[in-house]
């Protein structure tokens, strides 16, 4: 019976899947796969060991110890970024499986998401995730299986430029300009170099055929509940399910008979990008979080803290509990970054959550020897 470990964050993001994810790879490294389910390039997970601190975008948080990295239909990929940070954690020897129709961002999609985020403030990250689902969707396709075919990718890139381009037409003559400039920084030349170059890192599979070379399925979420398509507070929302909705429906279609623990994850405060909602708890005075890896940048926004709101959480965890089809799941609880805020009581937080959870883990640091369990 394979083990399935699924890390869902309960916030508006940044609560530490990657740390988490890390962790669980550290038990079984041989017989692990990380299972990526939602989100795509546009993640940033942070892992911090004693060599190295490095952020994860596209290979899963457990590459550091030798673990490969699935990439299921419901997430994007941008192979520049894959070959820049594959050719980095070369001495790990990155390696991902990719699900055929997992969906490829181009320099196009990037552009226009830019674009759109410059006039709405929505708090993207500016990096085409959003505008590749968008597109995706009215039927302008680039896979990952076409990735092998270097005619077709020259197909894709003239199809969605041309699909980009009459959208812009429609805009106003300083949103054309804005668009035409942002195109001058990428090099559709060296896109087309990237999908070809990629291929020692990766290798197209479905998740079924994976099915019995492993043993622990560990499946790293994106974002959080908070910002989920369906649960989160439009428009300042995510083009993707970041509840554990796909990795169930993956499980249950391909991974038959699994045993399945939750990890959900939570600071030990409340954090945001970006100028949308926040509940308005008390401000927090933090220590030890100057090498916080999240800041205020360009199209994200500012980022903010606050006090923890326990009601946001019991909301993040009945959002999840609609998508779990009355399975017999196992429930943790993951409370990081508790060396920052230390008057801070797991147990009175316990308190008022609306359910109770088999385990509930610690972390005072960014490390796994940071990582404690408490109950």
């Amino acid at each position: 019976m394979p083990k399935c470990s699924i890390v869902i964050d309960l916030g508006f993001g940044d609560a530490g899947k990657g740390a988490t994810t890390h962790f669980l790879a550290s038990q079984q490294p041989e017989e692990s796969l990380v299972v990526r389910f939602s989100g795509g390039h546009q993640v940033g997970h942070t892992v911090t060991t004693r060599e190295l601190e490095h952020t994860f975008s596209n290979f899963g948080s457990g590459t550091l110890q030798g673990v490969p990295t699935y990439y299921s239909a419901h997430t994007t990929l941008f192979p520049p970024a894959i070959l820049q940070e594959g050719n980095y954690l070369k001495a790990y020897q990155p390696k991902l499986y990719v699900h055929p129709l997992a969906k490829i961002t181009t320099i196009y999609d990037i552009a226009y998401n830019r674009v759109v985020e410059k006039q709405q403030g929505h708090g993207s990250c500016g990096l085409g995730f959003g505008a590749t689902i968008a597109r995706d969707r009215d039927e302008v396709y680039f896979y990952a299986n076409d990735l092998q075919f270097p005619w077709v990718i020259q197909q894709r890139l003239q199809s969605i430029q041309n699909f980009y381009q009459s959208k812009i037409a429609q805009q106003p003559q300083a949103v054309q300009e804005y668009y035409a400039d942002e195109l001058q920084h990428y090099d559709e030349a060296y896109f087309i170099e990237s999908c070809l170059n990629i291929k020692s890192f990766y290798e197209i599979a479905q998740l079924a055929q994976l099915a019995d070379t492993y043993q622990h399925f560990i499946f790293e979420g994106s974002q959080g509940i908070l910002l989920d398509t369906q649960h989160g507070f439009h428009p300042h929302t995510t083009w993707s399910a970041t509840t554990s909705k796909n990795a169930i429906e993956l499980i249950l279609t391909e991974l038959s008979d699994a045993q399945i623990t939750m990890y959900y994850v939570t600071r030990c405060y409340q954090t945001r990008h970006g100028n949308g909602p926040m509940s308005s708890t008390t401000p927090v005075t933090l220590i030890n979080n100057a090498h916080e890896a999240n800041v205020t940048n360009e199209f994200q926004g500012e980022f903010r803290t606050r006090a923890l709101d326990p009601d946001l959480l019991n909301y993040a965890l009945s959002c999840d509990a609609i998508h779990q089809q009355d399975l017999s799941l196992t429930k943790n609880l993951v409370v990081t970054c508790l060396d920052q805020l230390p008057d801070f009581s797991v147990e009175h937080l316990l308190e008022q959550l609306s359910i109770s959870f088999t385990k509930v883990y610690g972390s005072f640091g960014p490390r796994l020897e940071h990582i404690k369990i408490l109950k």
